[in-house]
């Protein structure tokens, strides 16, 4: 992750697009689905990337988990989520962390879950970041985990490498970076934290028609008020960026997975 990526322009128009609270696709439907027969009730969850806190409201308030550390580099973003947190009545069991791009300012086993969404794929070094993701979980904890990932040379169409490659091009224009990978650096990097065989559900399907939904409003009649806040040229690159998504997804140069893992107990 990098400091400062989402200018308060970028984050009103991404809420416009993805619901209040969240800064990445499929919003507060994606969170349900991720969680699904998850048990958050009473437990320590760690939100690793919280960004402005809709997935935060959401464990803490509809999941009952008993304390949430909404862990993030950004810290406007951070007094977003405070706020957002107090007006929901949920600040008591709502904290935050302002971190910097590396090991987290966590003791060792201190929480039950770690939770993140869309998350890993900002930052360089996955298997330090599932390792440090290992290292504060307690013996029996769960990681929770959605990501974009590249699907390079392994997607059979050439096109939907190009498509991969135009969307990344279009992401750097918008102010956001990001590091792909494949899935096997992920799946090294899960067994070398010492995860647990990985549950993989593949999102890439659904995770598409969400980015398809995307470009029709976004190119639809109803789309003025985006407009209006992103500004002409930060508008068109919106408009990019939804359909370089859709069709990328569409022909899996881009994958999207959600991955379930435990840290096995002592």
């Amino acid at each position: 992750m990098a400091n400062s990526q989402y200018s308060d322009r970028v984050i009103e128009g991404m809420q416009m697009l993805f619901g209040e609270g969240f800064l990445s696709p499929g919003g507060a439907a994606e969170v349900d689905e991720m969680i699904a027969d998850e048990n958050m009730a009473g437990k320590t969850v760690v939100d690793l990337g919280c960004g402005i806190g809709g997935g935060t409201l959401m464990l803490a308030g509809k999941y009952g988990a008993g304390r949430v550390l909404a862990v993030d580099v950004e810290p406007e973003s951070l007094e977003r989520t405070r706020q957002a947190a107090e007006a929901a009545g949920l600040g008591s069991r709502i904290e935050t962390l302002q971190v910097e791009p590396g090991p987290l300012a966590l003791p060792d086993a201190c929480a039950d879950v770690v939770f993140t969404k869309d998350v890993v794929c900002h930052i360089a070094d996955k298997a330090a970041a599932f390792a440090d993701m290992a290292r504060v979980l307690r013996p029996g904890g769960r990681l929770i985990c959605a990501d974009f990932l590249e699907n390079k040379p392994e997607a059979a169409d050439p096109d939907g490498i190009a498509l991969f490659d135009g969307w990344v091009d279009v992401l750097k224009t918008y102010g956001l970076s990001f590091h792909y990978e494949r899935w096997g650096v992920y799946e090294g990097a899960l067994a070398a934290a010492g995860f647990s065989a990985p549950a993989v559900f593949d999102h890439t399907e659904a995770s598409a028609a969400v980015a398809r939904r995307e470009f029709d409003f976004v190119t639809g009649p109803d789309s003025g008020p985006v407009k209006a806040r992103l500004g002409e040229d930060y508008f068109k690159v919106r408009i990019q960026l939804s359909e370089l998504r859709a069709k990328a997804l569409e022909r899996r140069g881009l994958l999207h997975l959600h991955i379930r893992a435990g840290k096995p107990a002592d």
